[in-house]
């Protein structure tokens, strides 16, 4: 495994950059920690971070699937994008 191109190909499907890439996970990243951080005092003491986790969960969610949707809709016009051109130079 080249983990150098593995990261290109990763990068490439989510069209990113690797600093857009860098920023987004890293974000994320410690909202995580900090969400985690909020339930493991949640554990401790019930009546605090009540929805530290359903809130990240459902926050998480929904960036994805946006992000995947995107992703759908740009491989589609793509492929829209292929067949156009190619039936226009016959």
């Amino acid at each position: 495994m080249n983990i150098i191109k593995e990261s290109k190909k990763h990068l490439d499907e989510n069209n990113m950059s690797y600093c857009s890439h860098f920023l987004f996970a890293f974000s994320y990243g410690i909202r995580c920690i900090i969400s985690g951080l909020k339930l493991v005092t949640h554990s401790i003491i019930p009546a605090v971070f009540s929805k530290a986790g359903s809130k990240l969960t459902n926050k998480l969610n929904k960036v994805f699937t946006d992000h995947n949707e995107w992703l759908q809709i740009k491989d589609r016009m793509e492929k829209f994008r292929n067949i156009y051109y190619s039936n226009d130079t016959k």
